[in-house]
C-alpha cells in the first residue's frame, strides 16, 4: 500500500554482515543494500510473520533479479530456509510488519516529546485526550499484564499443555541418529509404507529417489546445509510430488523408470560398484 516502508539501519553500510555478502556477491555495498531492501520488502508485503511458504532461495533470486544473493543471506544468518518448503527471516517483527512499524513510530514519538516538554499544550483537544486515554490504557495494562507466551521452541496442544517442538538437524545427523537407535531411515517408515502400496509405486523406485535424495542433502551435496525436524517426513513429500522425476506412471497403473530415473539408476550402479 502507499506509504508503507521497512525500518532499516543507519549503520547498515557498514554492518559486519553486510560486508560478508560484499565479499560473496562480489559486489558493491550500495547494491548489497539495495538486495537487502528487495527481500525485506517481500517479506513485509507477503508475510505476517516472517515465514514464506513455497519459496525457495532459487525463487528469491528470481524475484529479486540476483542470483546467489539469498544464500549469500543464509550465510550471515539473515535468511533461513525450511527444506523446499519455505524461507523464513530471523526477527522479522523487529523490523517489518505493522509491530515493527508501530514501535519505530512510538519511538520516534516519544523522542519528539522529549525534546519538546510543551508539546502536550500544543495539541488540540481531541489529540489530548487521545493521548491520555493511551497513556491510561497503559497503566492499566501494567496493573493486569497477559499470559505471557510459552517459551520459544515450545507448541500449546489442544489440552493446553507445553510440547517440545523436534530440533532441526542435517541428513547427516538424522542418518547418525538412525545407525545409533538402529532404525532404518525411510524403509520402515509407516506413512511412506502406506503410499507405496496405496499407489503400486516400486519399492526399488523410492529406493532410488532416497539415493538422489542423499546425493542432495548429504556432506557434497548442493542441500547438505539445510535443516529439517522430519526428515522421513520431508523424503515423503519428495516421493508423493515426483520432484526428481525419475518415473511416470503408465495408463495401465503401473510405472517405469524414466530418463532421468535410468541415468540415476546407472550412475549409483556404477559408484557402488
Amino acid at each position: 500500500m502507499a506509504g508503507d516502508w521497512i525500518k532499516m539501519r543507519l549503520d547498515l553500510q557498514t554492518h559486519p554482515k553486510v560486508v560478508r555478502i560484499l565479499s560473496a556477491t562480489k559486489s558493491d555495498k550500495f547494491r548489497v543494500i539495495g538486495g537487502l531492501h528487495a527481500v525485506w520488502s517481500v517479506f513485509d508485503t507477503h508475510s505476517s510473520d516472517g515465514r514464506l511458504d513455497g519459496y525457495t532461495p532459487d525463487t528469491l533470486d528470481h524475484i529479486i533479479g540476483w542470483t546467489g544473493f539469498a544464500g549469500a543471506m543464509i550465510s550471515v544468518g539473515w535468511l533461513q530456509a525450511d527444506g523446499d518448503e519455505a524461507l523464513l527471516l530471523p526477527e522479522f517483527d523487529e523490523h517489518n510488519g505493522k509491530s515493527g512499524k508501530r514501535r519505530a513510530e512510538d519511538q520516534k514519538r516519544k523522542r519528539n516529546d522529549r525534546k519538546s516538554p510543551q508539546s502536550v499544550r500544543n495539541l488540540s483537544a481531541e489529540d489530548a485526550d487521545e493521548k491520555l486515554t493511551r497513556e491510561e490504557k497503559r497503566r492499566e495494562d501494567s496493573k493486569n499484564p497477559p499470559n505471557p507466551p510459552p517459551p520459544a521452541g515450545d507448541e500449546v496442544g489442544e489440552s493446553g499443555r507445553k510440547k517440545a517442538r523436534a530440533t532441526r538437524c542435517s541428513l547427516k545427523t538424522f542418518v547418525d541418529q538412525c545407525q545409533a537407535a538402529d532404525e532404518k531411515p525411510i524403509s520402515e517408515y509407516r506413512p511412506l509404507l502406506d503410499y507405496v502400496e496405496t499407489t503400486g509405486l516400486p519399492m526399488e523406485h523410492v529406493q532410488l529417489c532416497w539415493q538422489v535424495f542423499k546425493g542432495d542433502f548429504l556432506p557434497g551435496g548442493e542441500k547438505a546445509s539445510r535443516l529439517q525436524a522430519d526428515w522421513r517426513k520431508h523424503f515423503l513429500n519428495y516421493v508423493k510430488k515426483g520432484y526428481y522425476r525419475l518415473w511416470y506412471a503408465k495408463p495401465d497403473g503401473s510405472f517405469e523408470l524414466s530418463t532421468a530415473g535410468i541415468q540415476a539408476k546407472t550412475y549409483y550402479a556404477k559408484k557402488a560398484a
